[in-house]
């Protein structure tokens, strides 16, 4: 019987084994670092080494990955006397001088220091034609006090969702800070780790004061400090006080934080390196008290099926200036001591290290491990210092690729905060972030902080093209285009030919994902019958996401972007819909699409119309650009010409025409179609509910409707935001101030509402936080798609219907009476243009225009009235240029590459 019950026993206890967290079983076991084995084999040298855009100040390299037996942990770019590291296969090298030539060589090396052959690369940088280029930036240094720095003067800690904290970030690992009374902890996300359906985050480090003194009144102030994407913290904890500085190097992952102390004895610290400790999601920690080196590391999954997604990431810290004592670590959490004497500064070196990809492409832990523990103890004061300096330069490039100044503090100030909140959270390569950007600091984020694209994820690119950053774009597109392959299988399944999408999608794809080959993603028929059902409930889901790709090109004019990324994802929405479409009296309708969720039986959904429109005009204009597929555009002008109407009834409280949703729809309780009678604003939801952006899409960002339209669209779409009112309403604020102004509504309205809410300080489900990030109930980072509201008030293009071309028109919306000042520098236009201007007591003055690809440029006259002298400017030298001017048009050629001023007569 004794041996029956410990038999008993054993069974009992190993069922009870493998229902514990996974903590001791993480892949492969980790090796001892310090004792593996020699690897004597170099990288391979990257290949295709290319210039991307070379400006005269700056310039864009980009190259292939290296291959290497344990990994490449980073590259070196060697140009004169310096050298920057980063651990990306592109990189922005700024700092340049003007008109001069550079020698760039790239080296791959890995963890045991091996180091590639060289990729080399000469280029030119532009000669300057900006001359206002250090006055532009002793002017952004002169505001960043007072528009440019985000303050807390009390623990940040709402971190939930759009985290409101400080906020750091580098387009692929972005940092809150936050703390107790007793500590300060760095939290760390990283945008490429998710589970299969969820983003999840990374974990942190900690500093923890260990004295046993106790503090009242426990002090806090945090500075953000946009400028130079850095956060400084100076608090008081039990009754010590701690000045910390923080950065994500713009380069590579490593985070950056500096510790100092006036206290007058020495204060004992305690650094915690840690992830959550979740019982489905393996962990582990660990130290190397030799290299004075804390870990630790997590994965999504321990039970992840062949071809599911899975990430894995690892944090490798060690402190510079002091030694570390007492290391030991549990679980998912690593801990050693340190002394922080008085005035003396220490700095924590934190990498962040990992991937996600399909099981089992995704390297084990202790890949990452090793790549992130050389990467630390290659790290000095002086490597450290150059790597600063390169950070420094990076952000100084990207603030000086364009900015706008109302004067106004508030605007000036949510300008610049979606500006850098964009910034922090893209980058060309990397993971496209999700609904709350690169700040998720729990593994239960609202919604699961995933890619919803009935507008979270198009919204926060509609100003990026006209605030010259098409850049933050980049990922974007990756992300669409690596589910394209998923999304054409799915409609096929349905009978369908061609591209369409579902409303969400649960993690990231495209090439910054592990092991990304759409050859192997094995492609599936058309099936021959339509179900209808297999289909997302809003069709026109692919064509909103074609927004940013058509104008995207429009406003740069890259063939190669359009051949190689844009065209190839518009050709298929081509397929999809020439399929889907019907003929019904003579026009095209579109059946069964929602204008709003879970409504999938919508006839001739306003959105949809106005979506499909949009795609077919930019098909139009790719097709001639590439010369490709002339046989299919009369299909697509037949679309364009015989879509249609959009769906439109008189408002019984103004008497006024306005658009409504849809046509017609199934009666949710009756289960007949009836007669859309004016939805939302009777028998709907509410007035002021969510689905303002049915109607707004169709103003911006189709451009559909615009200050030029004469139509009588133009008088129903102002009637539209006039029944509306939503100013205020939780989903609106990237979608109805951008499209008021672009259509020419009262701007005194829309300028009111705009700054009642980013000036707002009582709590609410929309209002601009302490980070300068506004945040709405509704979503994320989206709230950023609104610097296009700013942009449009001092410089719009758009396509002039009654003229027949794309015009430039300066200051179309602000109130110059109320803004004399107020500025631009270098904004983009349609047609590759860039702009800058200003005001000087109302009146315009100094425009000067770069055409980056050549050809006419139509300007609407910004003196008003009188004749108007352009001049070509090659460095100090003028040479005046032939302008015609008629129809309250300046008109002149530009050359590729040539600025111009442009001044009364």
């Amino acid at each position: 019987m004794k041996n029956k019950r410990m038999i008993n026993l054993v069974l009992i206890l190993t069922l009870i084994a493998t229902m514990l967290p996974s903590a001791m079983v993480f892949g492969e076991s980790t090796p001892d670092i310090a004792g593996a084995r020699a690897d004597t084999e170099a990288p391979t040298a990257p290949t295709g080494l290319r210039a991307g855009e070379i400006t005269d100040t700056a310039a864009v390299l980009n190259w292939n990955a290296s291959k290497d037996n344990e990994g490449v942990m980073q590259y070196e770019i060697s140009y004169g006397t310096k050298t920057l590291l980063t651990e990306n296969t592109t990189v922005t090298i700024p700092g340049l001088l003007p008109d001069t030539s550079y020698a760039f060589q790239v080296q791959a090396r890995d963890a045991a220091g091996n180091q590639s052959a060289a990729a080399s690369l000469n280029l030119v940088t532009k000669r300057s034609q900006n001359d206002h280029s250090m006055s532009d930036w002793q002017e952004l240094q002169s505001l960043a006090p007072s528009r440019m720095t985000g303050v807390y003067t009390k623990l940040p800690g709402d971190f939930k969702g759009y985290a409101d904290g400080p906020l750091l970030g580098n387009g692929d690992v972005g940092v809150v800070s936050g703390g107790t009374a007793d500590s300060q902890t760095i939290y760390i996300d990283k945008n490429d780790f998710w589970m299969k359906s969820s983003k999840l985050t990374v974990g942190g480090v900690t500093i923890i004061n260990k004295a046993h003194g106790t503090s009242s009144a426990p002090s806090y102030r945090y500075e953000q400090d946009l400028l130079n994407a850095e956060v400084r913290a100076d608090v008081t904890l039990k009754n010590v006080q701690l000045k910390m500085k923080t950065w994500v190097d713009a380069n590579s992952n490593l985070v950056i934080t500096e510790l100092r102390t006036q206290a007058a004895a020495p204060v004992p610290l305690t650094v915690d390196v840690w992830v959550p400790e979740a019982a489905d999601k393996p962990f582990k920690s660990g130290t190397d008290a030799a290299r004075g080196v804390l870990w630790a590391a997590r994965e999504s999954s321990a039970n992840q099926a062949p071809k599911e997604w899975m990430s894995r990431a690892v944090l490798t810290t060690r402190l510079l200036g002091a030694p570390l004592t007492d290391f030991r670590s549990s679980g998912g959490k690593a801990q050693a001591d340190f002394i922080l004497q008085p005035n003396t500064t220490v700095t924590l070196v934190t990498q962040v290290s990992g991937g996600g990809g399909e099981n089992p492409d995704v390297p084990e832990a202790a890949s990452y491990l090793k790549l992130a523990q050389s990467r630390v103890m290659g790290t000095t004061p002086a490597t450290i210092a150059a790597q600063h300096e390169a950070h420094m330069a990076w952000w100084k490039n990207f603030w000086l690729k364009s900015y706008a100044i109302t004067n106004d503090e508030w605007f000036d100030k949510y300008y610049f905060g979606a500006l850098y909140a964009l910034a922090a959270s893209n980058r060309t390569g990397k993971a496209a972030p999700g609904i709350f950007g690169s700040w998720v600091t729990n593994d239960s984020p609202g919604w699961g902080a995933r890619y919803f694209l009935n507008y979270n994820f198009e919204n926060p690119y509609w100003g990026v093209f006209s605030s010259n950053r098409p850049e933050l774009a980049d990922a974007y597109f990756d992300q669409v285009l690596g589910y394209m392959p998923y999304g054409i299988n799915r409609t096929h399944e349905a009978g369908y030919r061609g591209f369409s999408t579902t409303r969400s999608l649960a993690r990231p794809y495209g090439p910054a994902t592990v092991g990304w080959d759409p050859a192997r993603i094995p492609a599936s028929p058309v099936a021959p019958e339509k179900t209808r059902s297999k289909l997302n409930d809003q069709l026109m889901l692919g064509a909103y996401l074609a927004t940013n790709f058509i104008n995207h090109y429009t406003y740069t004019k890259d063939r190669e972007f359009l051949r190689n990324k844009a065209y190839p994802y518009l050709i298929s929405l081509a397929d999809f819909w020439e399929d889907y479409l019907m003929m019904e009296n003579g026009k095209y309708v579109i059946k069964d699409s929602a204008p709003r969720e879970a409504n999938e039986h919508d006839d001739n959904s306003i959105l949809d119309i106005a979506m499909v429109k949009f795609l077919m005009k930019g098909l139009m204009t790719a097709s001639r650009d590439l010369d490709v597929d002339a046989a299919r555009r009369a299909k697509w002008q037949d679309i364009i010409d015989k879509l249609t109407d959009y769906p439109t009834f008189v408002y019984p409280v103004t008497g006024k025409e306005v658009f409504k949703e849809s046509d017609s729809y199934i009666d949710s309780k009756t289960g007949k179609r009836i007669v859309n009678r004016g939805r939302p604003f009777i028998g709907g939801t509410n007035v002021k509910g969510p689905w303002h952006a049915v109607m707004t899409g169709l103003f911006w960002p189709s451009d559909e409707i615009n200050l030029s339209t004469t139509s009588r669209l133009k008088q129903i779409a102002l009637n539209t935001i006039e029944a509306y009112g939503s100013w205020e309403q939780t989903n609106s604020f990237a979608m109805q101030f951008p499209a008021a102004v672009r259509i020419g509504y009262d701007v005194d309205e829309v300028l009111t509402n705009f700054k009642k809410i980013i000036s707002s300080s009582k709590s609410s489900s929309l209002l601009m936080r302490n980070n300068l990030t506004v945040y709405q109930k509704g979503g994320g980072i989206e709230t950023s798609g609104s610097v296009e509201t700013i942009n449009a008030l001092m410089l719009q293009s758009y396509f002039d219907e009654s003229r027949g071309k794309d015009v430039i028109h300066l200051f179309p919306m602000l109130p110059k009476n109320k803004y004399p000042e107020a500025h631009f520098r270098q904004l983009r236009a349609r047609g590759a243009f860039v702009v800058s201007s200003g005001l000087h007591g109302g009146s315009i003055v100094d425009v000067r225009l770069t055409s980056e690809k050549g050809g006419p440029v139509h300007i609407v006259n910004p003196f008003g009235v009188g004749q108007v002298q352009v001049v070509k400017i090659d460095g100090t030298s003028e040479a005046t240029v032939k302008v015609d001017q008629a129809q309250g048009l300046i008109t002149f050629q530009t050359e590729a590459g040539a600025s111009y001023k442009l001044r009364a007569n």
